[in-house]
């Protein structure tokens, strides 16, 4: 059996900056910067802008948040066989998250979000050492459905404040809050009866628990850490399993096996640093790290190839290769007017965030990726406190982040 490498590509620099999209997301990049760059003119009311990334916030008790954010992917792979046939193949993913909110009491929310994604991949097959001249063939592989669909609470235990107190206090404060979250396994993992095929989610259920820490540094910093970890639940299905290297595209012996898997539990770690330009934007980054233990894999089948040798294939070898570890680095920029119309300045509290991060260090030889998102959120309230009209003095200054949260 031929050996099999695989290892990312990288385009090329010329090829990025050309590409249609990208021109489009830095440009919007360019205009939101220039709009923060023109509001920091305007005289400070404190953090009045939401920040990019996960918080320790709330919603205020009746407040409802609906958000719809879009998020792009896009990434490269390359898989060489000693005979010198090869397969490049370049996917692609599209997810659309809906969320919402809801602010049960001011220090409880509880949240839902369930994602739809569309997905391509195009495997372009080499076969001898001249790949570069001619191709054997051209496969497309599409998918669409729901991906994993996700409810929570999240409890702010620490450092919990009144709308009043929000719009007015300033100075050194510290938030934290504790989450639990239970996944469903709605998701399609990648097809058994497919060489490629991009995923949709892991098709398997689990819970989280999470903390979240905001530290507050006068009326213009503010930073919140977040810490998670993930069981996965035990699930049964067909999983691709070969006797060779696990996703092995030349592995001709490489068959549908009923799998019985659990994932292995994951550890991550965010840390996002933001700065508030004015009283409608900010610009936050972050580092997110993120380690996956093996998981175990139980299931056995015996083979017969076109000789009539038998061969068995047994789905625990690919415990080791479903562990790995990435981090990622990125940034966004948030316009809101969630502020303004808690002072009585406007009637419709939204937000909207731009973001891109990219992964900096993978294992596993998985492929380095970027990723684009754009995000929206409104505000409605079903009782309590309207957002819109509140008595707040209109002089007073506003701690970041209430009711924070990526869009």
């Amino acid at each position: 059996m031929p050996q099999h490498f695989r290892k990312p590509l990288n385009a090329p620099l010329l090829h990025l900056v050309q590409s249609r999209s990208v021109r489009r997301a830095l440009g919007c990049w360019a205009l939101a910067l220039g709009g923060a760059v023109v509001a920091t003119a305007a005289p400070l009311r404190g953090q009045a802008v939401l920040g990019y990334g996960d918080d320790a916030t709330t919603v205020g008790s009746g407040t409802v948040r609906l958000g719809f954010t879009n998020l792009w992917s896009r990434w490269y792979q390359e898989y060489d066989a000693s005979s010198g046939a090869s397969i490049d193949t370049r996917s692609q993913i599209r997810r659309t998250l809906l969320s919402l909110d809801l602010g049960i009491t001011n220090r409880l929310m509880f949240t839902a979000t369930v994602p739809e994604a569309g997905s391509n991949e195009i495997a372009t097959f080499f076969p001898d050492t001249a790949r570069a001249i001619h191709a054997d063939s051209v496969n497309s592989y599409d998918r669409g459905g729901i991906g994993d669909a996700v409810v929570s609470l999240k409890f702010v235990w620490l450092g919990q404040q009144t709308e009043r107190e929000r719009v007015a206090a300033a100075g050194f404060h510290v938030r934290s809050a504790v989450t639990v979250r239970a996944r469903f396994g709605t998701g399609s993992p990648a097809s058994p009866d497919s060489l490629f095929g991009v995923a949709l989610g892991e098709g398997d259920s689990g819970a989280e628990v999470g903390s979240f820490w905001d530290v507050i540094f006068g009326r213009h910093f503010w930073t919140s850490v977040v810490g998670r970890y993930e069981h996965h639940l035990q699930d049964t299905r067909d999983i691709r399993v070969g006797a060779g290297v696990p996703g092995d595209p030349f592995d001709v012996t490489a068959f549908p096996v009923l799998t019985t898997r659990r994932l292995g539990d994951v550890i991550s770690l965010e840390v996002t640093p933001r700065l508030m330009l004015g009283e409608y934007f900010s610009i936050g980054a972050q580092y997110q790290y993120v380690h996956e233990a093996a998981g175990t894999f139980t299931g056995t089948a015996d083979i017969t190839d076109s000789t009539g040798a038998v061969m068995h294939l047994d789905a625990s070898s690919l415990d080791a290769s479903s562990q790995f570890t990435e981090q990622w680095a990125g940034g966004g920029i948030v316009f809101s007017t969630v502020a303004a119309s808690e002072q009585g300045g406007g009637k419709y509290p939204v937000e909207i965030l731009l973001r891109y991060r990219r992964a900096i260090s993978l294992s596993g030889g998985r492929p380095v990726r970027g990723e684009w998102g754009v995000g929206l959120r409104f505000y409605t309230q079903l009782w309590g406190r309207s957002l819109v009209g509140r008595d707040a003095p209109s002089t007073t200054q506003r701690v970041p982040g209430a009711g924070g949260g990526d869009p």
